[in-house]
């Protein structure tokens, strides 16, 4: 087994100070793909990543793809082994509160009721043979939007969702697992992945508060307020072996808590002392 990750600044903190180093703490071989970051788009992990499956892993060999600049693992290959095994899918992706990120869209693009507490696919953490994977994405070059009756509707009054979205590697395996429910699972249970993104109702409210943040920095209100959420959140442990704190703002809080010696002990228990 390898955990597979892409990166376009190797040197990131989190990166170097959180994924790396608990990654050989549990013992898991992670193999960072560097990328050119000049027109990097997220969309093109998939590329990255299928080049790098044809060219160095057995068809056969079981593979974790984690994003590179806000996950970390606190168990290794034995427990990753036993978890996947349960789900009935060959692969299984992460997933997360928040349905993005197609909004309002997605939740009428999902059939089926909910299944809490993450009932929508989150890219950046997840699992499966190599051959499986690449078989998914030679099958979809593309994100398989003209599959979608919706989105064909929304796209003759102007709402492109390819336009809109196409750069995003989550918004291909969304509409990917819609379309392939016995081949793709999601782990809503965090039973693999857990995702400590914070949940909002409206979207545009994340953009808001990245804004804030890129403007006021710490002394931001948005930044006051997910440090006061994350602590409080981090009070309960993850039973997931990949715990993903996505979202500018969260991952920078992380760091943030790491450097005061903030971070609860079942997560700093896996850090070189």
């Amino acid at each position: 087994m390898k955990v597979i990750t892409i990166a376009t600044d190797v040197e990131h903190p989190f990166l170097r100070r959180l994924l790396a180093p608990s990654c050989e703490a549990v013992g898991l071989e992670l193999v960072v793909l560097a990328a050119d970051q000049k027109g990097f788009r997220p969309r093109d992990k998939r590329a990255c990543l299928t080049d790098h499956l044809t060219r160095h892993v057995a068809p056969d060999e079981l593979i974790v793809f984690t994003d590179a600049y806000d996950t970390m693992f606190l168990r290794g290959e034995e427990y990753l082994r036993t978890a996947y095994a349960a789900f009935s899918q060959p692969v299984v992706f992460s997933a997360e509160s928040n349905s993005w990120p197609l909004g309002s869209v997605g939740l009428a693009l999902h059939r089926d009721p909910p299944v809490r507490p993450y009932p929508y696919l989150n890219s950046g953490g997840f699992i499966g043979v190599a051959g499986d994977i690449l078989a998914l994405c030679a099958r979809y070059p593309t994100p398989p939007s003209e599959r979608f009756p919706l989105l064909d509707q929304l796209r003759t009054h102007g709402f492109d969702a390819d336009r809109l979205y196409g750069p995003s590697d989550q918004y291909y395996w969304t509409l990917v697992r819609l379309l392939e429910p016995d081949t793709v699972g999601l782990d809503n249970g965090a039973v693999l992945f857990e995702n400590f993104a914070p949940a909002v109702t409206n979207f545009c409210e994340l953009s808001r508060w990245s804004s804030d943040f890129r403007a006021r920095g710490r002394q931001a209100p948005s930044y006051r307020r997910e440090y006061a959420r994350l602590q409080t959140r981090l009070q309960t442990p993850s039973g997931a072996a990949q715990v993903h704190f996505a979202s500018s703002l969260t991952k920078a809080v992380v760091l943030d808590l790491l450097d005061e010696g903030q971070l609860p002990s079942w997560l700093t228990e896996v850090l070189p002392r």
